[in-house]
């Protein structure tokens, strides 16, 4: 095994960046560098678990980078990840960029090893952010054909010589599981992909010509392969929290096919991605009546509002392995909460030869989000013309129903009324008086019957006035 190193108090050395405090425990770190090439079979193949979501995480695109970031207990930080189908120094670059973008500044290589046999490289490097200088050591393999794996320790310059020790026996216990594979994970290339426009213009996925095309349109999309991978992106999942007030009102008065056209299931809200994300999958199938295998999280990292979620589901001969990216909104006043997510399912008996298909399936997608966005704001036009129409529908309800109950109150007020008319023309009548008009004035007048009847008989403008015709305020 030919390794060429360079020593402590070599003329390459003492040009480089490193403070002169940092010269005396260069020999440790060197120590560490050749203990780093005892696990380089063992980070390509820690490489290889979290390949299925290389292109989605990709610091470069050439290469397809992916990466997960650690934070070690007693200080430092140690990054892992797949570096795409590359030449050696190709992911070393990668690797270096992935560097720069973690601690914000370029960072100077001032120690190289290499094992040419086991196509690997280590490199101790300095750098500074943020005013602090730090120092790390990366080791990056490449075995032609394989994916390229790398690693990084770093820390801060006055406590690497205390970290780097700890950080490799971590590093040593994350890659242990996966050392028994010999060599690193061979995967097939990628197969041809056809461009499938979404119907509703709103974007595109490219899929192989044996893979059916599932959900495409309003921004999301999801892809099945022959052999039972899946790949799925922007989907939305919605539950209601029965804790919530609103929430249980809802559920205990709205019909089954309203809480079936809402499409939510009944979970209280989990605010931890990995776990909502299995549990509303695990309740979503209750509710369906269907059975999915039980899924095992290995690994999760967060970035921001997402969070990427590594693992497992199933076992045997039909396990898959997942990798999904989530984010969780919490609920809204109405108890409602949801989840998105995009993620890849890869069986494990065909995972060497589908895995960069499915992963360049996912990475396909093209979202237009100017028709997404018009797609969206015509969706919310069309629920404000039915909200609306809705309030103009119950105002016209409420004006009926108002006039009729006015109607109803006036002709309750005419019954009211007729029964008054009818007890004082039964009243004038037990008393031997009538009612009279002057036609031609329109006074009315009491008088006794025998009168009223002289009235009307001898004089044309008088008339007896009946029961109906009596005036409330005047003849009673």
């Amino acid at each position: 095994m030919k390794m060429a190193y360079l020593k402590p108090g070599s003329k390459r050395l003492q040009n480089a960046c490193l403070p002169p405090s940092s010269l005396a425990r260069c020999g440790a770190i060197i120590g560490t560098m050749n203990a780093l090439f005892r696990t380089s079979t063992a980070i390509a193949a820690l490489s290889g678990a979290i390949l299925c979501g290389a292109s989605l995480r990709s610091a470069s695109a050439a290469t397809g980078s992916a990466f997960v970031s650690t934070a070690n207990p007693g200080g430092g930080s140690i990054l892992t990840g797949t570096l795409g189908n590359a030449t050696l120094s190709a992911a070393t670059a990668a690797l270096l960029r992935q560097v720069h973008t973690k601690l914000g500044s370029r960072p100077t290589v001032v120690q190289v090893a290499q094992n040419a046999r086991d196509h690997s490289v280590a490199l101790l490097f300095t750098a500074t952010r943020n005013g602090t200088p730090y120092t790390g050591v990366a080791i990056v393999t490449a075995a032609p054909g394989a994916q390229a794996g790398g690693a990084v320790l770093y820390d801060t310059a006055a406590r690497f010589s205390a970290t780097v020790g700890p950080m490799m026996r971590r590093l040593q216990g994350m890659t242990e599981p996966a050392s028994a594979a010999a060599a690193p994970i061979r995967t097939a290339p990628a197969e041809p992909l056809i461009t499938r426009p979404f119907s509703d213009g709103t974007g595109s996925i490219g899929i192989p010509a044996d893979w059916k095309l599932g959900v495409a349109g309003g921004g999301s999309a999801s892809a099945n392969g022959p052999t039972g991978d899946q790949v799925s992106y922007n989907m939305h999942f919605s539950a209601f929290d029965p804790s919530n007030p609103r929430a249980e009102m809802y559920l205990r008065t709205e019909t089954p096919l309203a809480r079936q056209n809402l499409k939510a299931c009944v979970l209280s809200y989990i605010s931890d991605p990995a776990k909502a994300w299995v549990a509303m999958y695990a309740e979503i199938a209750k509710e369906q009546h269907v059975t999915i295998p039980a899924m095992h999280v290995t690994s999760t990292s967060t970035s921001g509002a997402t969070s990427t979620i590594i693992g497992t589901a199933g076992s045997g001969s039909k396990m898959l392995h997942f990798l999904a990216y989530v984010f969780v909104l919490p609920p809204n006043p109405n108890g409602l909460w949801s989840i998105s997510d995009s993620h890849v399912f890869v069986g494990d008996a065909q995972f060497a030869q589908q895995v960069a298909t499915a992963t360049a399936v996912l990475n396909s997608v093209r979202i237009n989000f100017g028709a997404v966005n018009a797609q969206a704001a015509s969706i919310r036009q069309m629920y404000q013309k039915q909200f609306e129409s809705q309030i103009a529908n119950d105002r016209a309800q409420d004006a009926a129903r108002a006039e009729g109950t006015d109607e109803a109150l006036a002709n309750d007020r005419a019954a009211q009324e007729g029964m008054h008319q009818q007890a004082v023309s039964m009243e004038n009548y037990s008393l031997d008086r009538a009612v009279v008009v002057n036609t031609t004035t329109g006074a009315h007048s009491t008088v006794g019957s025998n009168f009223a009847d002289t009235l009307v008989q001898g004089n044309p403008n008088y008339q007896k006035v009946p029961a109906a015709g009596l005036l409330r305020g005047v003849d009673y």
